[in-house]
């Protein structure tokens, strides 16, 4: 293996092959520090993969700002795997305040659970997506206080809710006439 500093400054050099190199070599500690991160979100290993490769974009942008700033005072994987787990870390937490804002959106563009003929259909839905639904709509439950409820992780209350909202607007949308 190579020093961290002369395997850096071939990468800024710009040859395609030390390139695709460097990503094979480190992909799997990339992927692991990416797995790391969604550990701490919750989430499952699975989604941990589009973060790996956001890495390796994160260190060509900018003309490689992030590889410049490289100064081999730690080994290139100690220095990888903290880059690969800041990195990892902003795109979930990215994530999930698209979730939260998608949630967060008014009632009105939610499919009206305050509308009686919505309510009635409500039964139609999975026991924890109707619960999640009545919790955060009608009860004005925070994310914190549905997932406690639920028994799931905080992160996931945005999706339980987007996904119930979707289920409730196509069993409404099936009941009218066209």
């Amino acid at each position: 293996m190579t020093d961290g500093g002369d395997r850096v400054r071939r990468l800024l050099a710009g040859r395609r092959e030390e390139w695709d190199e460097f990503v094979r070599e480190h992909r799997l500690l990339v992927l692991k520090a990416a797995q790391a991160a969604a550990r701490r979100f919750g989430l499952p290993p699975s989604d941990a993969d589009d973060a790996a490769s956001e890495v390796f974009v994160e260190l060509l942008k900018d003309d490689k700002k992030v590889l410049r700033a490289y100064r081999g005072e730690s080994a290139l994987s100690t220095w990888l795997t903290v880059i690969a787990y800041r990195v990892a870390t902003r795109e979930f937490a990215r994530r999930a305040r698209e979730r939260e804002s998608e949630a967060r959106k008014p009632a009105a563009e939610a499919p009206g659970v305050r509308d009686p003929e919505a309510l009635a259909e409500l039964a139609k839905l999975p026991e924890r997506d109707r619960r999640a639904l009545v919790m955060f709509h009608i009860e004005g439950a925070s994310y914190r206080e549905i997932a406690e409820r639920l028994g799931i992780p905080s992160t996931h209350v945005g999706m339980v809710l987007l996904r119930a909202r979707e289920a409730l607007a196509k069993i409404l949308g099936q009941g009218r006439a066209p």
